[in-house]
């Protein structure tokens, strides 16, 4: 068995992360198991009465599948980034980090949400809005929480195809899934609009003292990138993490600040593989990421006038043909 393990581990680019991954991958997962099967034990025996349920095809059986295509990527290695030992410890250590937190805020959520959780979307008689907890950092935790999982164990399998997979396939699902469960949410919890307009849908709603550690924790990793040196590997993962953030910050100033700098930092990146001083552009951002701790980057000061990015406006007005 051992011998076995060993030669699957070698196809990976780095056989240690290979098996240490795979083994925290396959822990979390069991525990996600787990959880979910006695959430289905206590629905059967003490579920309150349910005044309205609809199905839905996202249901945890797809949610299921849906996760278990990303395994077969994992195991082979089968869309691996290629990268430095030093970037496969910094992705690992993300992931890591990321995937624990994962696990605790779906089982939080799993112990928040009692007797209202289901899995079919139903309305209980005498449904109460639940807010506190896990469900003050994302109004669907448990979708969060899966979401960040999945992202997670593709950082810490270095695997851009899951990466994919998870963005384009399971987020939307999960997106529709969300809004189908608010539509009847709202029509019969008078305090469900202002808990949507306060709390964040999929993503955890991040402010004060844990907002500007992790800010300052993702200055310090895009420094030591851009000292070391951007590459694609690299990009990748200050995207992805930015670009999170972007949804996870508050005040909203703040996030879109970090949306769009995301956004920035790719264009600046590859056009900086045409003509190498565009690099240097990377360091007015992060001085922009710094000086946006304490005060409105160009950013910030776009937003509080426009609401959104007029460089969109700008590129539709031009793609857009007047009539003749």
């Amino acid at each position: 068995m051992h011998d076995l393990i060993q030669r699957i581990a070698n196809q990976s680019s780095a056989p240690f992360f290979f098996i240490a991954g795979m083994s925290v991958i396959y822990f979390t997962a069991v525990v996600l198991l787990i959880a979910a099967a006695l959430k289905f034990l206590e629905h059967a025996r003490t579920a309150p009465r349910v005044a309205k349920k609809i199905a839905h095809p996202f249901s945890s059986r797809e949610m299921i599948i849906c996760i278990a295509v990303l395994f077969p990527f994992w195991s082979h290695s089968f869309g691996q980034i290629k990268m430095t030992a030093a970037l496969q410890s910094i992705y690992f250590a993300v992931g890591a980090v990321l995937i624990l937190l994962a696990v605790v805020w779906h089982i939080w959520a799993k112990f928040n949400i009692h007797a209202m959780w289901s899995d079919s979307i139903e309305i209980k008689q005498d449904h109460k809005l639940i807010s506190a907890g896990a469900y003050a950092l994302a109004r669907h935790p448990m979708y969060a929480s899966l979401l960040l999982w999945c992202w997670s164990a593709s950082f810490i399998m270095f695997n851009w195809i899951t990466m994919t997979i998870t963005t384009l396939v399971i987020l939307p699902l999960m997106i529709a899934r969300a809004r189908a469960e608010e539509r009847e949410l709202s029509r019969v919890l008078p305090g469900y609009i202002s808990y949507q307009e306060s709390v964040h849908m999929l993503a955890p709603t991040i402010g004060g003292f844990y907002a500007v550690a992790i800010k300052l924790a993702a200055i310090c990793l895009l420094g030591y990138f851009i000292w070391q040196g951007i590459t694609l590997p690299s990009i990748i993962l200050l995207f992805a993490i930015h670009l999170y953030l972007g949804y996870s910050l508050t005040p909203e100033k703040v996030a879109f600040s970090y949306r769009s700098k995301s956004g920035m930092m790719i264009v600046v990146w590859a056009l900086s593989l045409l003509w190498h001083p565009i690099y240097y552009l990377l360091y007015l951002i992060l001085g922009l990421f710094i000086y946006g701790l304490k005060f409105n980057c160009p950013c910030m000061l776009v937003y509080n006038k426009y609401q959104r990015c007029p460089c969109i406006d700008l590129a539709a007005k031009c793609l857009i043909k007047k009539p003749s």
